[in-house]
């Protein structure tokens, strides 16, 4: 949730001018979200202009902050952090999350959100997410904490996630992991991340997925859909998106290769089957849906999904408020029925999924 206060810091006010994104009738925990907004008005002008130091502070006084107050993390079979050879570097580390009983298990590869640019495999929001997911999903999860900009610029990161899951493929056996069953998903930025490293597998000849789980996505980093352009309320603006997102790429013109947006994909025949969640109040669900739409007539099975009274980030109150619960439940229950499907059918039957 942290990285979200900090996205929430580079928005404006917005207007109520489009029926779609009226958020008047929002419960009270989503609405907390985007009061944040109008709240963040003063220190704006604290922050402005964005410079790659003050991200890096940012980041800092995120971690010591530390997560909201929440209960135990749930236990699960055994967890063991692990080191992931990368080009350029030693090493990243990622967080393999174990459920009860023996294996091999399937696999998840999932990467953290943050705008690119914050948070981290070990937050004890993003531990306990996975920690759920473990469990419920009945897979091993592998957690990966990829490197981060403005410090690693694109396409730094997304190298690190593919590599990351081709390593985890690679090692199989001494993962005790069943390399037949294997998923990519992450939430916000990581959702951008994990639909890349589906393409990447697509183009390189990679480990074949079972699909990917996409929680709140950005798949074009150019921010042009309507929902962006509109002054009606939401999470963020596109000014703020876009300030974010210049510290995420190596040069302007990566704001439409394929790994960085997506969306601009010029086929997307061959990947992995999707399974997209949006929130009903988030300026990137006609992206995600028109990525969905995108797949689907490539032929490619995908499903979109609208949760209703969400905005971008309210999935991660799951642990207080049902509506969040709900998702957290719904994107367990598609992992865990990808691991049991045969190809063509990943989403046969999905709208057994929704609680």
């Amino acid at each position: 949730m942290m990285y979200n206060v900090l996205r929430l810091l580079l928005s404006r006010k917005a207007k109520k001018t489009d029926p779609r994104w009226d958020a008047a009738g929002l419960e009270q925990p989503a609405q907390a979200i985007l009061s944040q907004v109008s709240q963040a008005q003063e220190l704006l002008a604290a922050v402005a202009p964005l410079t790659e130091e003050k991200l890096i502070f940012a980041r800092r006084l995120m971690a010591k902050a530390g997560p909201r107050p929440k209960a135990a993390p749930p236990e699960v079979g055994r967890v063991e952090d692990v080191a992931i050879p990368v080009a350029d570097a030693d090493s990243i580390t990622a967080r393999l999350y174990y459920p009860v009983g023996p294996g091999p298990f399937p696999l998840h590869v999932f990467f953290h959100g943050g705008a690119f640019i914050f948070g981290a495999a070990t937050d004890a929001d993003t531990d306990s997410y996975m920690r759920v997911r473990c469990r419920e999903a009945e897979t091993a999860v592998l957690n990966v904490d990829y490197r981060l900009a403005p410090e690693h610029r694109f396409p730094v990161g997304v190298e690190d996630c593919y590599s990351a899951l081709t390593w985890a493929v690679d090692h199989a056996e001494q993962l005790g992991i069943n390399p037949s069953k294997v998923s990519v998903g992450g939430v916000s930025s990581g959702g951008n991340m994990a639909a890349a490293v589906a393409l990447m597998a697509r183009d390189r000849g990679g480990p074949v997925l079972l699909g990917q789980v996409l929680e709140i996505p950005g798949t074009d980093l150019t921010k042009n859909s309507t929902s962006w352009r509109d002054d009606s309320i939401k999470d963020t603006t596109r000014e703020a998106d876009l300030a974010l997102i210049d510290f995420y790429l190596g040069k302007p013109e990566d704001i439409t290769h394929p790994y960085a947006s997506p969306l601009f994909a010029e086929s997307l025949d061959g990947v992995a089957p999707a399974y997209v969640m949006s929130a009903e109040f988030d300026p990137r669900r006609e992206e995600s849906e028109a990525y969905v739409a995108r797949l689907q007539e490539a032929g490619v099975e995908a499903v979109a999904r609208t949760m209703k009274g969400h905005v971008h980030g309210s999935y991660a109150l799951y642990d207080s408020w049902p509506p969040a619960r709900a998702w957290q439940q719904e994107a367990n229950a598609v992992i865990r029925r990808l691991n049991l499907q045969t190809p063509g059918s990943a989403f046969e039957g999905w709208e057994s999924f929704v609680a």
